[in-house]
């Protein structure tokens, strides 16, 4: 029988799924409140636009208020002069400058308005004339020495869980970054203790990172959903080396942890925006690439056949995102289909597949794989068709055909099939 072996490569090219390495300058975060004047007192201004410049050297950054009219920035460098311009729906627009070293929380009062912009041109003529504009510098003092501290303390609190904030997302980019370095060094690595030894580090390191609250920030849920990826292929590697050196049962563990991860990066993933990750949709497949490699190896090698009817909905789902490559995905349930012995499922898969391209050799390899194992002289003479149309469509340099052909003059000697001679082929690209 022929069946696919494990293949010691890297699976995935790790550099897909990395979160950039930030620069080592020193850098802090943002935040504050928007609020909006009118009678009766001040309201939060939701969705009001927060542009920060830097004015010492250039640098822009936008951000937005959530339903509270609060705002929060990640990664500005700490150093710089600031100025901070809101603007939104039925407000004036208003600008405040700040050293972050130094005021770390920055609230904004507004007043009605027309919802125009004010660019930064019209701000540095304004800071320069010495003049004002509508709605800066209006905040009221304190009517009281109560309400002083009161105001005081609440800024105070911010200020604290700002800072730990930051603390957290910095201590859980330190560890990513870390991860990361350890699987680059692999890539150009020859010595086996060593690598191994990396990407023991790089899952200890990725597990911290993802160890963090993906709740608290859009900046948090990004690093955190990457790093689970990168926890699964590392545990994919380190599986396939287990595996390799025949300590299969040591193997399994990984594979299981990196379904678990694979899972977890998926469904944080799956309901962030293109906002806050341009790369959503690639790294969507990535995921669903290193979820589908490590259940495919628990079906087939470990029965773990509870896993096949969720893999199958993600495959799904992998399909409409990569619609690009959806016969890919195709062919990829027929093999775990037919990993678990489910030869009806495999068959109807790779079938599908070959109706939407008759030339996809890919899929005529699992499908004559599949029928052959028949015990059916009628199928196993289909399988044998098959596998002689996979032979002439497949380019000459697949390392399957030679063992197909083997295992053609198997059949034939062993049931007294002969397989068919295919109609030549139309030219066409390997999918």
């Amino acid at each position: 029988m022929i069946r696919k072996s494990l293949s010691r490569a890297v699976g995935l090219a790790a550099a897909i799924i990395f979160l950039s390495t930030l620069a080592s300058a020193q850098m802090s975060q943002v935040e504050g409140t928007v609020r909006l004047s009118e009678a009766g007192g001040k309201k939060p201004v939701a969705g009001a636009l927060i542009d920060i410049y830097r004015t010492d050297i250039k640098g822009h950054w936008d951000t937005k208020t959530d339903k509270n009219g609060h705002y929060i920035h990640l990664g500005l460098p700490l150093a710089g002069s600031y100025v901070f311009i809101v603007s939104g729906a039925g407000i004036t627009p208003t600008y405040t400058q700040a050293h972050i070293s130094q005021q770390p929380v920055v609230d904004l009062n507004v007043e009605p308005g027309d919802g125009h912009t004010l660019t930064l041109e019209e701000v540095q003529k304004a800071m320069k004339s010495g003049g004002g504009l509508p709605g800066q510098g209006k905040t009221a003092p304190p009517a009281d020495r109560a309400k002083a501290e009161a105001t005081q303390k609440e800024l105070d609190a911010k200020v604290q869980e700002g800072k730990a904030l930051q603390a957290s997302f910095d201590q859980a980019r330190v560890h990513y970054n870390t991860g990361l370095d350890m699987m680059k060094a692999n890539a150009t690595l020859q010595d086996e203790a060593t690598k191994t030894s990396n990407y023991t580090t790089a899952l200890s390191e990725f597990e911290q990172a993802a160890s963090v609250d993906p709740a608290k920030h859009a900046a948090m849920k990004l690093i955190n959903y990457r790093a689970n990826a990168n926890l699964a292929e590392v545990h994919y590697q380190l599986g396939v080396d287990l595996f390799n050196k025949r300590k299969r049962d040591e193997a399994k563990p990984h594979f299981v942890a990196a379904v678990a991860a694979a899972k977890k990066a998926i469904a944080l993933a799956s309901d962030d925006t293109a906002e806050n990750n341009p790369g959503i949709s690639n790294d969507m497949i990535v995921y669903y690439n290193i979820l589908t490699k490590n259940a495919m190896l628990l079906v087939e090698y470990y029965g773990a056949a509870d896993l096949i009817e969720d893999t199958v909905k993600e495959m799904v789902k992998a399909e409409a995102l990569d619609a690009a490559n959806k016969n890919k995905w195709g062919v990829l349930k027929g093999d775990l289909y037919r990993s678990a012995g489910r030869t009806d499922d495999a068959v109807a898969a790779y079938k599908a597949v070959i109706a939407a391209d008759p030339n996809y050799f890919d899929a005529l390899y699992g499908l004559g794989l599949t029928l052959i194992a028949s015990s059916e002289r009628a199928q196993i003479q289909e399988g044998a068709n098959t596998l002689a149309e996979f032979v002439v469509k497949a380019p000459p340099t697949d390392k399957r055909v030679p063992i197909v052909k083997d295992a053609l003059e198997g059949v034939k000697n062993a049931y007294k099939v002969e397989a068919e001679k295919p109609a030549a082929p139309a030219r066409r690209k390997r999918p």
